[in-house]
């Protein structure tokens, strides 16, 4: 097993409009999430309704929406990742509540730890691993699957997925992963985007940029050795497409994470 940290929550504070019904997305689909409530909070996962303490701590599998309250102040810190294993593993929607002493205050001291460089967002994925694996309510199982013909074509799907996944760096193409699946490139968007409800590349971009978010305001990495180390050929090309996708350059996005940072330290050292 091994994780793939997609995004790190150091706190998230929303105002939900009073005239909002719609669910606010945490997580989709074969994401990860380690969740503390800052504040109450109330969470739909498919059908089921789950309600949040302030300070409880959750490990779940998406999708995931946090359910809108007018007026009701939303705030949370978190993890977002993924959990790499076999293709042919099974998955499914799940959550459970750390309520363990020991456990909880590994997961809180995981959500509390600045992440400042490579070296804590992989001391961070190891021990999210570790949290991962002391659960024993599991998002895959180790028994045989029949699969019928359109589980096996989902299977070539989810293993173009993991592959971009691990190999994001690269600069990959459509036909380099449609020979990957072993399919036309235009059968393999079309089979993907009905798996996913996005195109493959459109889903690469997506996983560049999560990742992007996490090194442009959790460590000191130049611009230009994230752009290269996520396969954009220059830090300008990287710069552009970062400003589309977050409304903001890079640069700006880093001073702005440090001073929110700054402020919720000021905070707190007041508050204690």
């Amino acid at each position: 097993m091994k994780i793939q940290l997609y995004s790190f929550i150091s706190q998230q504070s929303l105002t939900v409009n009073r005239k909002s019904i719609r669910p606010l997305q945490l997580i989709q689909q074969n994401q990860h999430i380690l969740l503390q409530a800052l504040h109450p909070i109330s969470l739909l996962q498919g059908p089921r309704a789950m309600e949040m303490a302030k300070g409880d701590v959750m490990l779940a599998a998406g999708p995931l929406d946090i359910t809108p309250q007018a007026n009701h102040p939303i705030s949370f810190r978190a993890m977002i990742f993924d959990v790499m294993e076999s293709p042919s593993a099974e998955r499914a929607s799940w959550a459970r509540s750390i309520t363990e002493a020991e456990a909880r205050s590994k997961a809180e001291r995981l959500l509390e730890a600045p992440l400042q460089s490579e070296q804590e967002i992989a001391a961070a994925e190891r021990g999210l691993q570790r949290i991962v694996a002391a659960c024993p309510l599991q998002p895959w199982s180790d028994r045989e699957v029949s699969y019928r013909p359109q589980e096996q074509v989902e299977q070539r799907v989810a293993s173009v997925y993991h592959y971009m996944l691990t190999h994001c760096e690269k600069p990959l193409t459509l036909q380099e992963l449609s020979h990957l699946a072993g399919c036309h490139p235009v059968y393999l968007s079309n089979m993907y985007s009905r798996v996913y409800q996005v195109s493959p590349m459109q889903h690469l971009q997506q996983i560049r940029m999560s990742k992007a978010s996490v090194y442009v305001r959790s460590t000191k990495m130049k611009i230009k050795e994230i752009a290269l180390s996520l396969g954009y050929v220059s830090s300008s090309q990287f710069g552009s497409i970062y400003k589309r996708y977050y409304g903001v350059s890079p640069n700006r996005d880093r001073v702005a994470a440090r001073m929110r940072l700054s402020r919720n330290e000021t905070r707190e050292e007041e508050q204690g």
